[in-house]
């Protein structure tokens, strides 16, 4: 058998148990006060108002960087960043057991 040919085949099969081994993690989101959309600065996505519950998967990754902003009528927007430990071997165990993020939001002057 050609070394390259076995070089492939590990290769895929080490992406295939990678991919079977994936990490996921998840953040419990708040605000004071409760009420503020809070928006994924990765992609610009929403991820829910908080009080709000995100989950993350990568494949071989332990943690996740995250850059959120938190608006809400009345308040200034306020950008935050963490980490999320992805420690758990599926969503459930994951949104079970969630990271707690908290933002104090402040008033606008108007």
């Amino acid at each position: 058998m050609p070394s390259s040919f076995v070089r492939l085949l590990v290769a895929a099969l080490a992406t295939t148990v990678l991919a079977g081994c994936a990490n996921h993690g998840a953040a419990l989101i708040r605000t004071q006060p409760d009420g503020a959309e809070v928006v994924n600065l990765e992609d610009d996505t929403v991820l829910g108002v908080t009080p709000v519950k995100v989950w993350w998967r990568e494949g071989a990754e332990k943690r996740k960087f995250v850059n959120i902003r938190v608006q809400k009528e009345g308040y200034r927007d306020k950008t935050s960043s963490f980490w999320v430990t992805l420690r758990h071997g599926s969503k459930e165990a994951a949104l079970d057991e969630p990271q707690f993020v908290e933002i104090k939001m402040d008033q606008t002057d108007e």
